[in-house]
């Protein structure tokens, strides 16, 4: 199954508030204390009464901001700040038809306001009444052309009613806004793939693989030649006022990072690589470096937290590389495509070193908890001892911990995928492979256990499966597309979602697959990009980690 379901999500709004943050929730929003009090020294602002209930509504609060809003259009009921931070209040109370007609009445005050439009259609479409949206998005996009999600939503309309030109148009578009958005090129270059376009794919899967940050190879002589020297400092000064003189290059402060690691100044060395990750948050190398970082002062968790981001990097990577080797494969292009997909395979171990890495962590962390519990007297050096045998083998007993859970849980994808992946990494591909099968088994649209068992299936030399694996994985099927489509609606519906969960499981409360549906729920909503994939691998690693260690985790 296809790349392209993450399309389906693109757009969505967490809550209706998030799409008129930066009115409803300024940087400089005082706290509630200080804004009750404004208001009952001028209780006739209904400035200050917005202000409060936005506040209200950073506290999950939804109850008490309605009540100042209705103050608020007692007193200036022109204001459109006033009905659209209503709607949200109603949003979060699970008043759709109330939002609704408070946003349409923003939209009869301020016409030409393009994220009141949007925000209107996003009502629409999640109430299922789609003609109704596509309308509120054009007019949206009418106002503000380069406002990004009405795009994105009109695609993923697109997709669903299987109109492949028109979602082609659109991510065409949103490129042509920002022609260094990554993921537009890859989701654009796949649905060239599906519409049979594979020249066109070809050149946005290079486009994009050129455009990330790891491909570049920023070079200044001037710099090589003072490292060379052992002249770091002057290497490093010279660095600061090349990025003074041309700033926004995410490769300059990596470099930096890299000479200040080694002159052992470690808090700024940190600091230049966050700086790059500012610039590009998708830096493949600068996230790998802040979790060693991490890693070398000790701090487990936080290492491994950073080396599981850095694995959802490296596989937006590999994606890319894939969906290049098929698309010239397409093309009958045999030769380009089979030398794509060596370099896929060289790097995707990657993927299997990090995640190992991550997992060998959290457990280590886990078990320096329990030697710290335990060894309270002796020596450091006994402590030390201690700690140290106890982390030996920590791949192992995380491969240990993973097969029990899989017995318990034989109906989790995810779990089956995470076990091949640490197999895959000790060097045991023919266990690996299964697993991954498992997986795909259970989960046919997880594309990123389709990718690892079919370059997988590439290192055995059993070329033609491996093919039909990767197609797989790029393919779209419109049965899929539409479940898909309709599980997004219902997931921008938090409350009805919820309850939605709830009777399922009731339903099916003495059924063996009951403890596996909400975790292939959460894999299905990871595909569409609605849940955080590297927030929701942490928390299923956490789940195999001693009680004691999770509590750890959870305050760290």
């Amino acid at each position: 199954m296809s790349h392209l379901l993450e399309l389906l999500g693109r757009g969505w709004l967490g809550r209706l508030s998030d799409a008129f943050r930066s009115r409803l929730f300024p940087s400089n929003l005082p706290g509630l204390v200080e804004l009750r009090a404004a208001v009952r020294q001028q209780p006739d602002r209904a400035d200050l009464r917005v202000r409060l209930a936005a506040r209200y509504l950073l506290e999950r609060d939804p109850a008490r901001a309605r009540r100042e809003l209705e103050e608020a259009l007692r007193l200036d009921g022109g204001d459109p700040l006033v009905h659209i931070a209503m709607a949200c209040a109603f949003d979060d109370l699970g008043c759709s038809d109330e939002a609704v007609e408070r946003l349409r009445r923003a939209t009869d005050l301020d016409p030409q306001d393009a994220s009141i439009w949007a925000a209107l259609g996003y009502c629409y479409e999640r109430r299922r009444e789609t003609e109704r949206a596509i309308e509120c998005y054009e007019r949206a996009i009418r106002a503000e052309e380069r406002l990004r999600s009405p795009h994105e939503r009109l695609a993923a309309i697109a997709l669903q009613r299987n109109r492949l030109d028109e979602a082609i148009s659109r991510y065409e578009h949103l490129i042509a806004l920002d022609p260094g958005d990554i993921d537009a090129h890859l989701l654009a270059a796949n649905l060239h793939l599906q519409a049979g376009q594979f020249e066109r794919a070809i050149r946005l899967y290079e486009n994009a693989l050129v455009l990330e940050p790891d491909n570049w190879h920023a070079h200044n002589e001037l710099v090589a030649a003072l490292e060379k020297a052992g002249r770091y400092s002057e290497a490093i000064a010279e660095l600061h006022r090349l990025a003074a003189k041309e700033p926004g290059f995410a490769d300059t402060h990596l470099k930096l990072g890299d000479l200040y690691a080694k002159v052992g100044e470690a808090e700024q060395s940190l600091r230049e690589y966050r700086e790059a990750l500012e610039i590009h948050p998708d830096y493949l190398e600068a996230t790998v470096k802040v979790g060693t970082h991490y890693l070398r002062a000790g701090r487990y968790l936080d290492a491994a937290a950073w080396f599981n981001r850095a694995v959802e990097i490296n596989d937006r990577l590999l994606l890319g590389y894939v969906g290049l080797g098929i698309a010239q494969h397409a093309a009958g292009r045999p030769e380009d495509a089979a030398a794509t997909l060596e370099l896929a395979a060289s790097i995707e171990p990657n993927t299997t070193l990090l995640f190992s890495e991550m997992a060998r962590l959290q457990l280590k962390a886990a078990v320096q908890e329990e030697c710290d519990r335990h060894l309270v007297v002796g020596s450091d050096e006994d402590r030390e001892g201690g700690a140290a045998g106890a982390v030996a083998g920590l791949i192992d007993r995380q491969i240990e911990r993973h097969r029990q859970a899989v017995i318990e849980h034989p109906n989790r994808a995810d779990l089956h995928y995470r076990l091949g992946l640490l197999l895959r990494h000790q060097g045991h591909v023919d266990e690996a492979i299964t697993e991954f099968r498992e997986a795909v088994a259970i989960n046919p649209f997880y594309v990123k256990a389709l990718i690892k068992l079919g370059l997988a299936l590439r290192e055995l030399d059993q070329t033609d499966e491996a093919i039909r694996v990767l197609q797989r994985a790029l393919e779209l099927k419109p049965e899929y597309v539409d479940l898909h489509y309709q599980l997004g609606c219902l997931f921008a519906e938090r409350h009805h979602f919820e309850l939605a969960v709830e009777h399922f499981e009731r339903c099916v409360e003495n059924s063996p697959t009951n403890p596996e549906f909400r975790r292939n729920l959460v894999l299905a909503l990871e595909g569409m990009g609605l849940v955080d994939k590297a927030a929701a691998t942490w928390q299923g690693l956490l789940e195999l980690i001693p009680a004691h260690a999770a509590v750890t985790a959870g305050r760290l």
